[in-house]
């Protein structure tokens, strides 16, 4: 059987209650039509050797539209950006009669574990296929090994 790690648990059980304290404390105090401007794109988040990897489903919008940003502390990515739709294609619609894809504004915070050091000139970001991939490297640890320090003699 395999061994769980319960601080990637409990690191996820952070980081949606954050999500969702954000979405309850902007739904109910702000104006609802503020906080429905934005649609958040899905996203996974997983950690591998080297850091964390972060990928966004964003089919549609391109490189020149969206915005990573890594904030002052380092524990918060956000990602940003717009969906634009095509005139032509909305002046043409006689009807409809489904619409689930969202245009527009939208925006994704992700809170970044603080037991991670994030090397801020290591961030790179692609977007290939609909998706946009990033990677954050970790910054080296100092080493944590106990070490004797040595005491001089004064004279």
């Amino acid at each position: 059987m395999a061994r769980r790690d319960y601080r990637d648990l409990l690191r996820q059980m952070e980081q949606d209650m954050q999500r969702f304290t954000e979405e309850a404390f902007v739904s109910f105090f702000d104006n609802p039509t503020t906080y429905h401007r934005f649609w958040q794109p899905a996203a996974d988040v997983h950690e591998t050797d080297a850091g964390i990897v972060i990928k966004l489903e964003l089919a549609g919008v391109t490189t020149d539209s969206v915005n990573v940003s890594l904030s002052g502390d380092g524990r918060r990515l956000v990602v940003s950006g717009t969906r634009v739709e095509e005139n032509d294609e909305r002046i043409t619609r006689i009807g409809c009669h489904q619409l689930e894809i969202y245009f527009g504004p939208f925006e994704r915070t992700f809170l970044l574990p603080d037991d991670r050091e994030i090397d801020r000139d290591g961030i790179a970001a692609t977007l290939r296929d609909g998706f946009l991939t990033i990677t954050l490297r970790r910054q080296p640890r100092a080493s944590l090994a106990s070490r004797n320090i040595p005491i001089a003699i004064e004279d």
